[in-house]
């Protein structure tokens, strides 16, 4: 293992580490960086198509958890870390209003925990969900919030020689999806009978309105060889996978080649330069 490069990803949910940026975990896990991941919340807000995966769990929470636990070994990660919260469920759901929900806890108190794991692994490299939740959701945007304020603080505590040589988390990077590539798939979805404005399991995702937000792409990150281990990974999350991704079924090959051959980010810090970056540990100081 390259111990000198460390990448550290703060998601949600069990499965947004698959389903996201997984093939990029993959890719840096196979060239023998240090891959941690942070779960904020116990993703007990998800829908299950088939209660026979509830068979041998006590709870929806315990499914999650062991799935989580089989889409590491898929991805090759080197650690899996789970924060105490409850999944906050889509907005205007009645699962924001659950006491223990993600989006009810004090910012400061999730900052300070997000902080903590920052410490403790000492990532170059940070990956997170963007400011818009991908989706809209609340506790995509709740982890945006508190990764992006918990770099800044280890950020300066670095600056003030609070962590003797290492030099603090040097990079920070928001998941990010082409929108005009969206938009495309947006006006192809009538055309096979699908409802852009009714996307998801549940319904409940509004295709046409997410197109409209524009996430900056900064970094574009080949990971082509990956998308077999981000598939086994995603596939491990089989209570919510639901048979795989159909919407990409419908791409045309050429299409799904220039979607899913690359992971795509927006540069949170340092401010981008213009140029697009191939490699996120670039200009990286070990």
């Amino acid at each position: 293992m390259d111990s000198t490069r460390v990448l550290l990803g703060i998601f949600a949910h069990p499965d947004d580490e698959s389903f996201g940026p997984g093939a990029t975990l993959a890719r840096y896990a196979a060239e023998g960086a240090a891959v941690h991941v942070v779960i904020a919340t116990d993703g007990i807000a998800g829908s299950v198509e088939d209660p026979s995966h509830l068979a041998e769990h006590d709870s929806l929470a315990q499914v999650r958890s062991a799935e989580l636990s089989r889409a590491a070994v898929a991805l090759g990660v080197t650690s899996i870390w789970s924060m105490p919260y409850r999944d906050s469920g889509m907005a205007g759901s009645p699962d924001n209003d659950h006491p223990d929900a993600l989006i009810r806890q004090p910012l400061a108190h999730t900052v300070n925990e997000v902080l903590g794991y920052i410490e403790r692994l000492r990532p170059q490299v940070i990956v997170t969900h963007d400011p818009f939740g991908g989706y809209g959701h609340p506790d995509h945007i709740r982890c945006c919030e508190a990764t992006t304020e918990a770099f800044s603080i280890a950020r300066k505590r670095a600056e003030q020689g609070r962590y003797g040589s290492w030099q603090g988390p040097q990079k920070l990077y928001y998941t990010a999806f082409p929108r005009g590539l969206m938009r495309l798939f947006v006006r192809a979805m009538p055309l096979f009978g699908r409802d852009p404005t009714a996307f998801g399991r549940n319904r409940d995702i509004n295709l046409v309105e997410i197109s409209q937000y524009e996430s900056p792409v900064h970094a574009r990150i080949y990971v082509g060889a990956h998308q077999e281990a981000k598939l086994r990974a995603s596939q491990a999350h089989a209570s919510q996978y639901g048979g795989g991704p159909g919407w990409a079924v419908m791409m045309p090959s050429a299409l799904r080649r220039r979607v899913f051959d690359y992971d795509r980010f927006t540069r949170a810090y340092p401010p981008p330069n213009g140029k697009l970056e191939s490699d996120l540990f670039a200009g990286v100081v070990p």
